[in-house]
């Protein structure tokens, strides 16, 4: 499988969000900790079936989050690590193109 990159996404985001090892999504991807990715790329997703090593959410949620300038659902999504965008939109009855306004308070699941 693979997943294309959002603005505001980078792969430790989506390491945690799909609960995969981040080295392997790096190797698989012919990536370093420290390559440049971008909005765009297409990852490959590896299947191996070993978990984020440590703790995926990092923010606590149930919860609100005020929209600042730039955030994406994509950015946002990150920002709590475990969440998808899909469920963000789901709970906020967005549809897509998601557009976000500063100030906004949508709720996470």
């Amino acid at each position: 499988s693979s997943y294309t990159l959002h603005t505001g996404e980078y792969v430790y985001c989506i390491a945690r969000r799909f609960d995969i090892n981040p080295g392997e999504l790096l190797s698989l991807n012919g990536l370093s900790p420290s390559s440049v990715v971008y909005a765009g790329l297409t990852l490959k997703i590896p299947q191996t079936g070993n978990a984020f090593p440590g703790q995926r959410s990092l923010l606590n949620h149930p919860t609100t989050y005020t929209v600042s300038s730039g955030d994406t659902i994509y950015s946002v999504a990150c920002q709590f690590g475990d969440v998808t965008p899909e469920a963000i939109a789901y709970a906020n009855n967005l549809q897509d193109p998601y557009k976000l306004q500063a100030g906004q308070e949508l709720i996470i699941p």
